[in-house]
């Protein structure tokens, strides 16, 4: 009987058949759990027309037809667990806009719908975890790097060419609605770094402050750190600190970790100290004005963390109907346009506005489920779980990470390093 040499070694046919069978189910099981995480960063600010206008990016269908794809190829299964509260909370959203009056946007409602679809699956065969968390440390480190290369070069060659996708990308081609290219400031021509690919300097602050705390805690490399540090700081966004704030202080606390505690207290005390003494330092003021944007209407982070209460008392609190079941699925924007202060759709905001508070408690106590359940790291599913309240329903970013460090690749019995 015939056999084939591989390696020195004798083998049947129908067994080398077998090996590359192994190895392309493998290959594509990484293609999988990886793609969200691509897509959520890398291509997250393109769009297919008309969508991008509407601020939806190609990353939300090529999440979904991945997930698709996983399934008819045997590679992804369901999880009756989450499949439970996924069918359970959309009968109840659902059931929300079918009595309602007034009607309610079905497209809205059907990118509800599908977006979170991928919530359900599981990989088949649990990749060694060791290898997500470096893959993830690896496209951290890419768009961190490019950010820093992007700030300086703005200096060097021009805005233009050192924001390339925001300036000869065709418009149509293009999500908008967000605030890619950032200044510094009011009046200033230094714009804030946004990785090259990331929506916003927001996003990409966050992922680099996830990336420094899976750094401290698995490979501790301090060169990594260092350049993740660097990127967080020209980003010139208080989320990303915000959400490394809290990342270490859970560290600290799940940990005893008393020396991270010590470490943020005497940060604390620089800060205050550099507010005081080199306030009129221009890099520092624009810090210190950032941190005050909370109080300040005009102010971004006024209209993402503030603005949607002011909403709600205008418009919600007065009638309890509203107050329990909403307005109805793409009611936010409508609203926010006749508001008395600036707010924008955060997660929180748009889902107790648009479905109350029974279906904003049901949408997040899901979504809290998936985290909670997922074998992942504690400090991981914590830093993930922070994002979903740091953007909106439908930006590709959370979900991505979810999918590909959470919800896919560290369901069961995976092999999460439970120190991280």
């Amino acid at each position: 009987m015939s056999t084939l040499a591989v390696d020195g070694l004798s083998r049947r046919p129908s067994q080398g058949r077998g090996a590359l069978a192994v190895l392309r189910a493998r290959q594509f099981d990484r293609g999988l759990w990886r793609l969200p995480m691509i897509t959520s960063t890398f291509i997250a600010k393109l769009a297919i027309p008309p969508f991008g206008a509407l601020g939806l990016s190609v990353a939300i269908p090529v999440m979904c037809a991945a997930a698709f794809a996983g399934v008819a190829t045997g590679r992804l299964l369901i999880d009756r667990h989450r499949l439970l509260g996924y069918l359970s909370l959309l009968a109840l959203l659902w059931g929300f806009q079918a009595s309602r009056e007034t009607g309610f946007s079905l497209p809205s409602m059907l990118l509800l719908t599908m977006l979170h679809l991928p919530y359900v699956f599981r990989l088949g065969r649990v990749p060694d975890y060791h290898k997500v968390i470096g893959y993830f440390q690896a496209v951290a480190l890419v768009i961190g790097g490019l950010g820093l290369l992007q700030y300086s070069m703005q200096f060097a060659i021009g805005s233009a060419l050192a924001f390339p996708i925001e300036n000869f990308f065709p418009l149509e081609f293009r999500v908008s609605a967000f605030n890619m290219q950032g200044y510094l400031e009011y009046g200033s021509d230094i714009y804030r770094t946004n990785g090259v690919f990331m929506l916003e300097p927001s996003f990409f602050s966050q992922l680099v402050a996830i990336a420094i705390v899976v750094e401290i805690t698995t490979r501790r490399r301090m060169w990594a750190v260092l350049l993740l540090a660097a990127a967080l700081l020209v980003s010139y966004s208080g989320t990303g600190l915000a959400l490394l704030t809290l990342c270490l202080l859970f560290l600290a606390v799940a940990q005893r970790r008393w020396d991270l505690l010590l470490g943020l207290l005497v940060a604390g005390v620089l800060v205050v100290g550099l507010a005081s003494f080199a306030g009129n330092v221009p890099y520092v003021s624009v810090f210190l004005s950032r941190s005050g944007e909370l109080s300040a209407q005009g102010g971004s982070g006024f209209a993402r963390f503030v603005g949607g209460f002011y909403m709600f008392d205008q418009f919600l609190w007065d009638e309890l109907p509203k107050a329990l079941a909403g307005y109805g699925a793409g009611s936010f924007q409508i609203f926010a346009e006749r508001s008395n202060y600036p707010a924008a759709g955060m997660a929180i905001f748009k889902m107790v506005f648009e479905f109350g508070l029974i279906g904003a408690a049901a949408y997040f106590g899901f979504l809290y489920d998936c985290v909670a359940r997922s074998a992942a790291p504690a400090v991981l599913r914590f830093a993930v779980g922070l994002t979903f309240l740091l953007s909106g329903n439908y930006i590709p970013f959370a979900h991505g990470l979810a999918f590909s460090l959470l919800i896919w690749t560290a369901s069961g019995n995976s092999h999460a390093d439970p120190a991280v």
